[in-house]
């Protein structure tokens, strides 16, 4: 059987350098492409306990971002892997 989808598999997330960047754009007002597919980027605001809560997602490869803002914190990133 040929698998025709590109979707990512849950886990798989953005490198920490492109969560920075991703966030970046987030607050300047334009949430920009993915870097990894180049599929436009879909950011969608919300509140957690009176805080903006920010969920970026690319519809292309599946990976998503959630930007907590006022605290820097940025969720769904992959640390590097130890050497």
């Amino acid at each position: 059987m040929m698998r025709t989808s590109t979707r990512m598999s849950s886990g798989v997330g953005y490198s920490l350098d492109h969560a920075a960047r991703i966030r970046q754009a987030v607050q300047a007002g334009a949430a920009g492409e993915c870097p990894h597919c180049a599929f436009p980027l879909d950011a969608m605001v919300g509140k957690d306990g009176g805080r903006e809560v920010w969920l970026v997602r690319c519809h292309g490869c599946g990976r998503s971002l959630v930007i907590r803002r006022g605290l820097g914190t940025v969720a769904g990133a992959r640390a590097p892997a130890a050497r």
